[in-house]
């Protein structure tokens, strides 16, 4: 069992790499038409993942391999909040694999540029929420 100073180095590792994931999808938005929004919505997914896996392993709790953020929400115990509703994790949790494939065409549902906004601004908040509850163990 790793010391609780080795789970919150993790945990900070963990949110480190969300922070990144951010960045990306900040930058994919500001260069608009040079990039594709469905970029924004997989990095604002990602950031969001993360983060919530960093507050779980803050608290020794194993994430696993899972992806959806409402069911890895689900594992947070009593007293930690994701930063987000449900509705909102479930919605950013369709972009963790969906829109990085080529599909059928009619079976192609990507992200707008305001639904890639969206996205991040909801990964920012579950970024902000996690790090304040990590911060305040």
């Amino acid at each position: 069992m790793p010391t609780v100073e080795k789970q919150l180095a993790f945990a900070l590792r963990w949110l480190t790499k969300a922070k990144s994931d951010l960045a990306v999808a900040r930058v994919v938005l500001q260069q608009g038409p040079e990039m594709e929004p469905w970029l924004a919505a997989y990095h604002a997914q990602q950031a969001a993942e993360k983060s919530l896996k960093a507050l779980l392993i803050a608290r020794s709790i194993e994430p696993g391999r899972k992806h959806d953020l409402v069911e890895l929400s689900e594992d947070l115990p009593p007293g930690l909040t994701p930063g987000a509703s449900d509705e909102e994790l479930a919605r950013l949790s369709k972009y963790s694999s969906d829109v990085r494939y080529a599909g059928p065409f009619e079976q192609l549902k990507e992200p707008t540029w305001e639904e890639a906004e969206t996205a991040t601004a909801v990964a920012r908040r579950v970024f902000d929420s996690a790090t304040a509850q990590i911060a305040g163990r």
